[in-house]
């Protein structure tokens, strides 16, 4: 069976081996930057929707705290580098512990210690789940732990709803398009049982992406090819626009920035 993830997590050790190397020389801005070029020269894309954020791989900077952490275990061995570089993804994730435990306040708090705002936006909260969701998706998290995290903060954050099922409507898409690469959905009826099967499981059964977001997830994280991806999904052919060749306008599904 392919493995959708063993190149991400082969980059990532190398990124993290070099990094437990350079300690005094880094900081987190210099590991991003380190991230950026890794990932270009390898081929690989952060994580991500339709959108390309400008702090993309700043964001995708948790990939890199998930396998440290919890796949090589380096927070014994170096914590200092959590402490200097990972400081974000250690007090995001002290929140989500806080929320799991019914402290909304102290976990509000270990939100704004992080926000460059100083306020809690849908952009933290968006970083905030990104953490359970890459967990899940390099196997360090259950599908089942993950939904009760987003039932967690939709509770916990009622004023960021749009940016709580824009995540679910990622995880969706997210899944779908990891369902394509390895081969499991081999007609458009199957996708959509499996995604309307998704949206029930986690609990927010009328939030699901629309196939134009599931393709985009598909060829910038897996790199499936259009062609492949028309066997299931549907893709509206492109139209000519008053200015040249344009694309069908996107719909209501939100990148998870």
């Amino acid at each position: 069976m392919k493995q959708p993830h063993k190149k991400r997590i082969q980059v990532a050790v190398s990124i993290l081996s070099e990094a437990t190397k350079k300690l005094d020389e880094l900081d987190r801005s210099k590991l991003v930057d380190y991230l950026r070029r890794t990932y270009e020269k390898t081929g690989l894309s952060p994580i991500r929707g339709k959108a390309l954020p400008p702090d993309i791989y700043d964001k995708e900077l948790t990939t890199l705290y998930v396998i440290g952490k919890y796949g090589l275990g380096l927070l014994d061995d170096y914590p200092a580098m959590f402490s200097k570089i990972f400081y974000i993804e250690e007090r995001l994730e002290e929140a989500l512990n806080l929320l799991l435990q019914g402290k909304v306040d102290e976990a509000r708090e270990r939100i704004k210690s992080v926000s460059p705002s100083g306020v809690i936006d849908g952009n933290m909260i968006a970083r905030l789940l990104r953490i359970p969701l890459t967990k899940l998706v390099l196997g360090f998290m259950s599908e089942d732990d993950f939904t009760r995290i987003l039932h967690v903060v939709f509770k916990a954050f009622p004023e960021e709803e749009k940016t709580v099922r824009s995540y679910v409507r990622f995880f969706i898409g997210f899944k779908l398009a990891e369902a394509i690469y390895r081969g499991e959905i081999r007609s458009r009826e199957y996708k959509e049982a499996l995604k309307r099967a998704l949206a029930i499981r986690v609990g927010f059964p009328k939030t699901t992406p629309g196939d134009d977001y599931v393709k985009a997830i598909a060829e910038a994280v897996f790199n499936i090819p259009e062609e492949e991806l028309s066997k299931v999904l549907r893709i509206p052919a492109k139209q000519e626009g008053p200015g040249g060749v344009g694309e069908q306008e996107p719909g209501e599904d939100i990148a998870p920035d």
